[in-house]
């Protein structure tokens, strides 16, 4: 059978609430902002937990503009230390998906290598920078498909860490395909950033990182 990882959640999803909303104010509360110009609507807004307390908490914003897929997963109340570990572990999950053969859905499935062109790239590896991850998915953003005719949009996955108020925000951009350029998807990446940096700041410039290679 072929393994897709679908969303990479900070915990299992729980019902919240849906309907479009401004992104920006949905981003502003939970402390990010955006600096694009894309008309991003946000279409599910999931929750768990206390957003407000003291104790960790999650919640999952999905927002599209046109035919551009972004995807929040958002950790309130965690370390630095613990981000960053919390996101290597969703790397090497990813990673793991391409680490053999993948399977190929028809009568007769038959296991064969993911193709150069389909498995991740990382981006962003240097010493004090996030790494930020090229990949192929399927139209419902799930990763591991073995063939070029199962994916139907290319992206980055990255995060960000904001100190102020201790959040991790784990971010997918997707574009289809036909329309991915790596150079103007990582600029596009990096005008979702802390809330209070967009004019330059210690968390914008650790988060973001150099540009990509």
């Amino acid at each position: 059978m072929l393994v897709l990882l679908a969303a990479v959640p900070a915990c299992p999803a729980a019902a919240g609430s849906g309907g479009a909303r401004p992104f920006k104010a949905a981003l502003a509360a939970a402390g990010l902002e955006y600096a694009g110009t894309r008309a991003f609507s946000v279409s599910k807004d999931y929750r768990r937990g206390d957003w407000r307390g003291a104790l960790p908490a999650f919640r999952t914003l999905d927002t599209g503009a046109g035919a551009v897929r972004l995807r929040l997963e958002l950790t309130k109340n965690i370390s630095r230390a613990q981000a960053e570990k919390t996101m290597a572990e969703r790397f090497l999950r990813i990673d793991a998906l391409y680490a053999g053969g993948a399977a190929y859905p028809g009568m007769i499935t038959t296991e064969f290598e993911v193709p150069p062109q389909l498995r991740p790239r990382d981006l962003r590896t240097g010493p004090g920078e996030n790494k930020v991850k090229v990949l192929a998915a399927t139209p419902s953003m799930a990763y591991g498909a073995g063939s070029e005719d199962l994916i139907s949009r290319r992206g980055l996955l990255g995060y960000v860490y904001c100190e102020k108020n201790s959040l991790l925000a784990q971010i997918e951009l997707f574009f289809p395909k036909k329309d991915f350029d790596q150079e103007s998807a990582l600029r596009e990446f990096d005008k979702i950033r802390c809330a209070g940096t967009l004019s330059g700041g210690i968390d914008d410039k650790v988060s973001a990182g150099s540009k990509g290679k």
